[in-house]
């Protein structure tokens, strides 16, 4: 009876989830626990076995350890969503919180510093320690601050600023690229430099305040 109930209310919670969000052991032993009343170190022997038994009934693919997603059923069947975007969906928001960000030459990609299309998708974030999976073109990296929903697009454009003279830069006016995208994020210009000044170098700042207040870090480009 005992084992059902878990089983029970895994299946409460996976049900809840939208079909293309990540699943972590952590977070349905804290569901469980709350439901039954329990500790969350109580629940997750049992928990870690319910999810076992789903992974080889075919309901859930394992990801990585203690990490998991659905099998989406169609009009055509079952699909796997795609691994890596899960887990880069796990790099970057835990539920509704936001706990990283795209950097680096992807980054300079989808912002349009850069044409190349880099191999891997490189991501900052609060997770920076967690194991990528092997066969995934992801890299992790540590923001240079705990990363939430006020700053990560802050943090984002100053990377990319910190980036320009290392990157392959191939547009013709990465200063207005750069100072349309703080625009088209609505990011106020004393934040952006005063980040700057806080948490990172001093040709980060210099180069933001240039961009930024439209001065002459273009001309000093050469």
């Amino acid at each position: 009876m005992e084992k059902t109930k878990y089983k029970d209310l895994i299946m409460q919670y996976l049900t809840a989830l939208d079909p293309n969000q990540v699943i972590t052991t952590e977070k349905i032993a804290q569901y469980v626990a709350m439901q039954l009343h329990l500790e969350t170190a109580a629940v997750k022997k049992t928990v870690n076995v319910n999810m076992a038994r789903l992974e080889k009934e075919g309901q859930i693919m394992r990801l990585t350890k203690g990490v998991y997603c659905r099998k989406v059923k169609t009009a055509f069947g079952y699909y796997t969503p795609d691994k890596e975007i899960l887990f880069c969906k796990q790099l970057l928001r835990d539920e509704n919180e936001v706990i990283g960000y795209e950097t680096g030459l992807s980054a300079l990609n989808r912002i349009g510093l850069v044409s190349q299309m880099p191999k891997k998708r490189c991501i900052a974030t609060n997770l920076h320690t967690k194991r990528i999976p092997k066969g995934m073109q992801i890299e992790i990296r540590k923001p240079p601050i705990r990363v939430n929903a006020d700053n990560f697009r802050y943090l984002q454009i100053l990377d990319a600023i910190r980036e320009l003279d290392m990157a392959p830069v191939d547009t013709a006016k990465p200063v207005d690229v750069v100072r349309a995208t703080a625009q088209e994020f609505a990011l106020k210009t004393d934040q952006l430099i005063l980040m700057a000044r806080k948490y990172y170098g001093q040709k980060t700042l210099i180069r933001t305040i240039d961009i930024m207040l439209e001065g002459s870090y273009e001309a000093t480009r050469g």
